[in-house]
């Protein structure tokens, strides 16, 4: 996972208010998110072989990827608003 500080580069949100800054968060959540939803269902509800449960895993590692992602610059955008508060 990356560093949630990268030097004085400026996060991509510095300009936002914190309510655009939270649209963006739940926009950015909802498809990792649903996509979980569905693999989880996928996981739960049908019979699957080796290679299909494989592949299943792998798009939900991507996911959660993606969700790590967002926390790290979710966290980044935090630390650089107290700092400016």
């Amino acid at each position: 996972m990356a560093e949630h500080h990268q030097g004085s580069d400026s996060h991509p949100w510095a300009e936002l208010t914190a309510p655009q800054a939270l649209s963006l968060v739940l926009r950015d959540l909802y498809v990792p998110v649903s996509a979980l939803g569905d693999q989880v269902s996928r996981l739960a509800n049908e019979t699957l072989d080796d290679g299909e449960r494989t592949e299943i895993i792998g798009h939900m590692r991507a996911r959660i990827d993606d969700l790590s992602r967002l926390v790290v610059l979710l966290k980044r955008y935090l630390d650089d608003y107290s700092i400016q508060a």
